[in-house]
């Protein structure tokens, strides 16, 4: 079992000190034995692997904490290394744990702002130009939302489908900048 989750096996430290759960994607068969998952971890939405415990079986869909003695510590895995079943399963996946810990993903839309005269936050989010962006901004009004079905009935959209969509496209593309991971579940960490 690794507490916290972090890859050395040494004190809480590293980039997966602070996951807590992860969220399986696919199982994957080890060479030259043992099981593999592929997962996203909670709450920093990393896509990592680990090995499964002898013992222990999982599914795609599976969520666990990491606490629980299922699987070994967690390492990084790249998205294009993922499997198809695993690429699938990864927007769902990314919204269920939004909607596990809604609140740093409502900061976002309570307080997304203009980042340059020409580019306000909320054109960070697919399918978003300046014209919606603005009318987001008043239909938010001073005193923001409650909770992200708030959000999405106001704005007439899917909010954590349309933040699950960024953060994938984020997973997908490291480089993308600014990176709403970062900035919004990622913080201090």
């Amino acid at each position: 079992m690794q507490p916290k989750g972090n890859v050395d096996g040494g004190a809480a430290d590293g980039p997966f000190a602070s996951e807590t759960h992860v969220r399986v994607l696919d199982v994957k068969e080890r060479r030259p034995v043992g099981m593999e998952i592929h997962a996203i971890s909670e709450p920093g939405l990393h896509i990592v692997r680990a090995r499964l415990n002898d013992g222990f079986t999982a599914k795609s869909g599976d969520y666990f904490a990491l606490e629980s003695g299922k699987s070994g510590p967690l390492s990084p895995i790249r998205f294009q290394d993922l499997s198809g079943d695993a690429n699938s399963a990864l927007q769902e996946s990314v919204a269920e744990s939004i909607k596990v810990n809604p609140d740093p993903h409502l900061g976002f839309y309570n307080r997304a702002n203009n980042i340059s005269l020409k580019v306000h936050a909320f054109q960070l989010l697919p399918g978003v130009g300046s014209s919606t962006a603005r009318s987001w901004v008043e239909i938010r009004g001073p005193n923001g939302w409650v909770d992200l079905d708030e959000v999405s009935q106001k704005l007439d959209i899917d909010a954590v489908e349309l933040l699950a969509e960024r953060y994938v496209s984020e997973m997908e593309n490291p480089a993308e900048v600014p990176c709403l991971l970062d900035l919004l579940v990622r913080v201090g960490a």
